[in-house]
């Protein structure tokens, strides 16, 4: 039998002790399925996928495909969840088709394919969905007999800003031989006077036998609003001409999305954040017709670092 170097046995139990080490280092391991600290990135384009048993996607973030490049070609990364249906339930991307192209809007879905909830991709601040109702409250000559030719206060309502655009549905009449004249103004609870937003006017024939009435949307963008801040909206009219009388009605109003961006309220945002800290107006409306002093939410901090992130916006206002 020959006989094997003594080095070479040596070299043998070094390996079989490494070996045994291995062993109970693989041993106590976490499983490759687990991550136990540290950091996972996925980059250059990758993407994480989670599919149900049949193939469905469940929830994905990365890089999406073609059909969401942005408009100059590359590919967008985002966010999506769904259902074990295949409905989107939430997302964080950009519809290249849609208002607000290239901007990524975060959005909860029904199964319908409709935003219940999503911020304003166009404008860049609050609430893109849902809309929100306008508290229209009747001030004395609401609703009732006017034939005054001055501008009386006939609605008021007061709301913060979520949505940044309103519209107004507004109902107004005049007997015969009169013609009823109405106006939509609105301020930022910051600012002492109100802006005449439009007008519109119904007149009545002579020989008529009831009132003629006219229904009119007013729409417009909460410009120098920032993000929560109050605002005022007031509907007024007045008889223009003729006796007989006149007569103004609110029939509601909401604060929606912006639709397009002629509609995005001004200035940029990163001109008015600064408008939050509450404090008196001017009394430019007589007692009961209206809020004199504002109740705004609690100041926003005022250091540069405490802003909130802003996003310029550019395009006309309404």
């Amino acid at each position: 039998m020959a006989v094997v170097p003594q080095d070479l046995l040596d070299r043998i139990s070094a390996l079989e002790r490494e070996v045994r080490q291995l062993r109970g280092r693989a041993n106590i391991r976490p499983a490759l399925n687990e991550i136990m600290h540290g950091d996972v990135v996925i980059g250059e384009g990758g993407t994480l996928q989670v599919l149900a048993p049949n193939g469905t996607g469940i929830f994905g973030v990365g890089q999406f495909g073609p059909a969401y490049n942005h408009v100059d070609g590359s590919p967008q990364q985002g966010v999506i969840m769904q259902r074990e249906d295949g409905t989107a339930a939430f997302t964080v991307r950009a519809i290249p088709s849609a208002q607000g192209v290239d901007t990524q809007a975060v959005a909860i879905w029904d199964r319908s394919g409709h935003q219940v909830l999503s911020d304003d991709a166009t404008s860049g601040v609050g609430l893109g969905s849902p809309a929100l109702p306008l508290p229209f409250q009747k001030l004395p000559p609401g609703g009732e007999q006017i034939t005054t030719s001055t501008f009386q206060n006939c609605w008021f309502a007061t709301v913060q800003r979520m949505n940044p655009v309103a519209a107004v549905l507004v109902e107004f009449g005049a007997a015969p031989g009169a013609r009823c004249e109405v106006k939509v103004q609105y301020r930022t609870a910051a600012e002492a006077d109100f802006t005449d937003i439009a007008t519109d006017s119904v007149t009545a024939p002579s020989g008529g036998s009831g009132i003629t009435y006219k229904t009119t949307w007013f729409t417009f963008p909460l410009d120098r609003a920032a993000f929560e801040q109050t605002v005022f909206i007031r509907v007024q009219a007045r008889q223009a001409s003729g006796s007989a009388g006149v007569i103004c009605n609110c029939l509601g109003g909401v604060t929606r999305r912006t639709y397009a961006t002629s509609e995005v309220p001004q200035p940029s945002p990163s001109a008015s954040a600064g408008a939050f800290a509450a404090r008196a107006v001017a009394n430019t409306t007589a007692p009961g017709h209206g809020v004199d002093v504002p109740d705004q939410p609690p100041p926003w901090p005022t250091t540069p670092a405490d802003d909130p992130p802003t996003e310029e916006v550019t395009g006309a206002a309404a």
